[in-house]
């Protein structure tokens, strides 16, 4: 069982892109997500975090220099606005503006043909202006296959608005069967993506970010950064992320962030592990999930329910569980 093979481009509403702009923009981001924002490249983008104080995960996403004096930070669209309250909070006497930008929406293209020749052979995380779009190289991408985030001009809608974000969009990854390919693919990279159902729910390791580069222990001090360097130097970190499959109803929509997983049929019901993000596609589901490494590989998983459809789960790519 795979997902379906195929390219193509399509919007990707359900994300936004904030934006923080003044002298201090890469100082004040710099203290709030967990990699390094000063000394970033401008033809490079990176994975961070944004975590409470007690190292839960409020938002995790993709960051780079648009321009000097001014971060972008690409998050769930569902999410944005309570981030961008809470970051305002910090401010205090930085030279900063931060904001929503409701001008530009994010695309996904993947395939070479979907793709400018100039950007086949680029690593993942290269960011790059072209004809007046920024391109941001995917984690999964592969010379075969490369793939990445267009930011562009946000298209009018049909009266001349500007499009809604996504927050508000009837976009359903269901019923929008690219960006659920897209969604798949990423999720089976290890890439899933908090979203409003998931914020606060799960530490930064949970979703891997101490092994897949989203966290810079040398940078010094953000909200949570406590927490989540002890787990980290202790080897005290007792969840992980899986992610797998599972044959799933061709027209049912994919199961919601934060439900449960449970042990196949175990009568008493207990859940032993939560999704993260998931995607269905063709009569597969792809999902990643927070499992605990106590029951690692031994349980067999089952979705909805101990009698639901049964998951085939593995470590995501680049990491390896005792």
């Amino acid at each position: 069982m795979s997902i379906i093979d195929t390219e193509g481009r399509c919007a990707l509403p359900r994300l936004a892109i904030l934006r923080a702009q003044g002298p201090d923009a890469s100082a004040f981001l710099h203290g709030q997500l967990s990699n390094a924002v000063q000394g970033l490249p401008a033809d490079s983008a990176r994975p961070a975090g944004y975590c409470t104080a007690q190292g839960r995960l409020l938002a995790n996403g993709v960051f780079w220099l648009a321009a000097p004096e001014h971060i972008e930070f690409m998050v769930a669209a569902n999410l944005a606005d309570d981030l961008l309250q809470r970051l305002r909070r910090f401010v205090l006497r930085a030279k900063v503006t931060l904001g929503v930008d409701a001008s530009r929406q994010v695309s996904a293209a993947w395939g070479a043909a979907a793709l400018p020749a100039a950007l086949h052979s680029l690593a993942a995380w290269t960011r790059v202006d072209l004809d007046g779009d920024t391109w941001v190289m995917a984690p999964h991408t592969r010379a075969a296959t490369p793939a990445a985030w267009r930011i562009h001009a946000a298209q009018p809608a049909a009266d001349g608005s500007a499009e809604p974000r996504a927050a508000n969009a009837a976009d359903d990854l269901s019923t929008a069967p690219l960006a659920a390919v897209w969604a798949a693919t990423r999720i089976a990279s290890g890439w899933p993506l908090i979203q409003a159902e998931t914020q606060d729910c799960f530490l930064p390791n949970a979703l891997n970010l101490d092994l897949n580069g989203s966290i810079d222990f040398k940078k010094g001090c953000y909200p949570g950064q406590e927490v989540v360097a002890r787990s980290h130097y202790r080897g005290t970190v007792k969840r992980r992320m899986a992610c797998g499959t599972a044959p799933w109803p061709a027209d049912a929509p994919a199961p919601s962030a934060a439900s449960d997983l449970f042990a196949a049929d175990d009568v008493s019901g207990r859940p032993v592990g939560r999704i993260i993000e998931a995607s269905a596609v063709q009569g597969c589901l792809q999902l990643a999930a927070e499992i605990s490494l106590a029951d690692w590989p031994v349980v067999q998983y089952a979705v909805g329910s101990p009698t639901g459809p049964r998951l085939t789960l593995q470590a995501p790519p680049g990491a390896e569980y005792a």
